[in-house]
């Protein structure tokens, strides 16, 4: 049985980082959950610059790998540093970048 502690939250955290260079590295949060079928699936976030960055993989090494390639092309490509644009399809907004 799990007990509550009522005021504390407890967050694993992790690392992301752009190459090899030091200064280019970044903390985030993973969160963890198990589909119906208990499969696990881990869920990433972590704040880059002015930009937030998630992914969800099924393995922590998976989701490592993502986040630090997203990393890369955030910071070396300039993923999403355009406002981009957005259209109506079947009266949903979706964005374009």
């Amino acid at each position: 049985m799990k007990k509550k502690l009522s005021g504390i939250e407890i967050s694993e955290l992790f690392m992301v980082k752009a190459g090899t260079d030091l200064n280019r590295t970044f903390i985030g949060k993973i969160y963890r959950e198990k589909t119906k079928e208990g499969k696990q699936i881990i869920h990433g976030y972590v704040k880059v610059n002015d930009g937030n960055i998630y992914s969800s993989a099924e393995t922590q090494e998976e989701l490592g790998k993502n986040l630090d390639e997203i990393c890369l092309m955030k910071l070396n490509e300039g993923l999403h540093s355009q406002c981009g644009s957005t259209t109506i399809v079947s009266g949903i907004d979706f964005y374009l970048n």
